[in-house]
């Protein structure tokens, strides 16, 4: 159990407290402070959503009278995407980082597959370092700073520094305090402009979450098109989005826009989907970018969020189209869709083209029933193959067994794992993901995947082969120790047999042979 833990300090990173502790504590080995809060060895920092919250109040609880949900929305950037998912949605993404088993919360969220570009390294401001000098003697990593599109301080008013110190560190399994730095911080930087500090204020509201709203799809739609219709850029029911996309980059920049990855070069792109019927949820930067360019007055998250739950959450009615002249004309539309059906031989080909998709849009309102009974034939997709497992069973065995044959003789080499062995093969991706469907290669890995123990084996003998060889081989057994990268608590019991038993008693055996 731990004595000692950190005080924790508002906005900041769970990662900079616990490298916070990490520092006073002295540990070298990030694999045993890993151990130390979170009782296992095998958990990946993560410095945006650090997961198993669980684990972590276990160890240190008693020290931190806080809960897991807590937390989470206390000290990770969690509360960011609450108000524009699902309830649903944001309780799993609860559930995953309070979870033990594997964080799949980056993939959930869509951080990984979203065009928002998040900053490479860590980010601070000037004036909050020196206050935090000043107050505590030291400095911590603030989460509002390490935001997409935060490019100044709320507070202050000035420009974000780069530290240079990748949010990611190259270690696996290190966390990066702010005592990393190793060039010292400016003590002042520029001014950010008017509307980068009014985004920095949305995202530091966001992230006290100050409101637990959350809008479905529907009443985002509807919000939306109220707004472009509050600005006069509505004609009729369409939404004007060449204008829309004109009023954003007229306030933003196109500059800035492209950096934070929302580009509007393509006809089709986020902000046509944002006045568009919503099917999926957009992060909160692409809104409040909406708010800021379009919005009559400073937009306040809690007030807009309020608005939009007062609008309907329930899906729109069907259309319902009427044309007095509908009946005169019918006749020659279903004559031309009749000519275009000789033209073309799908559905998808024939709305491709203009004349296509400008009937088959009147068919579609006024005239469904016949145009249901007129449509092309669908295109029945042929279906791949079937992959015979056994055969590509059989192909990658030999393959394995053939680079077996080539290596068994050898002592050099990193540890011969299941995976070192896929890596090897041309069939990589096939053998890790369909594994339970190649009983030959499963039994293979069997016999030969070599275990921790076995490579521990193989590399003392090897060094130690290779010490013989240079007349070394009175060199003390701490020595191969050291040159093995082994120690007492990584050594297993083969190991140990070889440092304590073989290695003594070759020994034995050649002074007595020199003798």
């Amino acid at each position: 159990m731990l004595m000692q833990f950190p005080l924790a300090h508002e906005d900041e990173l769970l990662g900079s407290i616990i490298a916070r502790f990490v520092q006073k504590q002295g540990l070298q080995d990030d694999k045993v402070a890993l151990d130390q809060l979170f009782g296992s060895r095998k958990i990946v920092p993560s410095s945006v959503l650090q997961g198993h919250a669980n684990q972590l109040l276990a160890n240190v609880g008693h020290l931190w009278n806080i809960s897991a949900r807590g937390l989470l929305e206390q000290h990770t950037l969690l509360p960011v995407f609450r108000p524009f998912v699902a309830a649903k949605a944001y309780e799993r993404f609860v559930r995953d980082l309070c979870a033990e088993g594997k964080n799949h919360s980056m993939l959930r969220t869509g951080l990984n597959a979203s065009n928002i570009v998040w900053p490479a390294n860590f980010r601070v401001c000037p004036l909050c370092c020196q206050d935090q000098s000043r107050r505590l003697g030291y400095r911590y990593w603030q989460r509002l700073f390490q935001c997409p599109g935060v490019d100044a301080c709320p507070e202050h008013g000035c420009s974000l520094i780069d530290t240079g110190i990748p949010l990611q560190s190259s270690r696996r399994h290190r966390f990066v305090g702010i005592h990393s730095i190793r060039q010292p911080v400016p003590a002042v930087s520029p001014l950010g402009d008017t509307r980068s500090v009014l985004l920095s204020s949305l995202v530091a509201e966001l992230l006290r979450g100050g409101t637990s709203r959350t809008p479905n799809n529907y009443q985002w739609s509807r919000f939306y098109w109220a707004l472009a219709s509050q600005q006069d850029l509505c004609r009729g029911k369409g939404v004007l989005h060449r204008e829309i996309a004109s009023r954003v980059r007229d306030c933003w920049g196109v500059e800035w826009l492209e950096r934070q990855g929302l580009s509007l070069d393509a006809d089709e792109n986020w902000l046509v989907s944002m006045f568009r019927k919503h099917r999926r949820p957009f992060s909160y930067l692409q809104h409040f970018v909406c708010w800021l360019a379009l919005c009559d007055d400073t937009p306040v998250l809690s007030r807009v969020l309020a608005e939009v739950s007062l609008l309907s959450n329930q899906p729109p009615g069907k259309t319902v189209y009427f044309s007095s002249r509908a009946e005169e004309v019918r006749h020659r539309y279903r004559a031309r869709w009749a000519e275009l059906l000789n033209l073309y031989d799908s559905l998808h080909s024939l709305r491709t083209h203009r004349e296509g998709a400008r009937v088959y849009s009147w068919l579609y309102r006024f005239d469904s029933h016949w145009l249901a009974l007129h449509k092309p034939a669908k295109i029945s997709v042929k279906r791949q193959p079937k992959v015979d497992w056994e055969k590509r069973d059989w192909l990658i065995v030999r393959e394995l067994l053939t680079i077996e044959r080539s290596i068994w003789q050898s002592l050099e080499g990193p540890r011969r794992s299941i995976s070192w062995y896929c890596k090897q093969v041309a069939g990589r991706r096939t053998l890790e993901k369909k594994l339970s469907k190649l009983p030959l290669c499963q039994a293979f890995f069997i016999r030969h995947a070599e275990r921790v123990d076995e490579y521990q084996a193989r590399r003392l003998a090897c060094i130690f082969t290779r010490l013989v060889l240079q007349k070394r081989w009175l060199t003390p057994n701490y020595e191969i120790e050291r040159i093995a990268g082994l120690d007492q608590r990584k050594c297993r019991e083969a190991g140990r047999k070889i440092l304590t038993e073989s290695i003594p008693a070759w020994r034995i055996s050649q002074e007595i042979s020199l003798r």
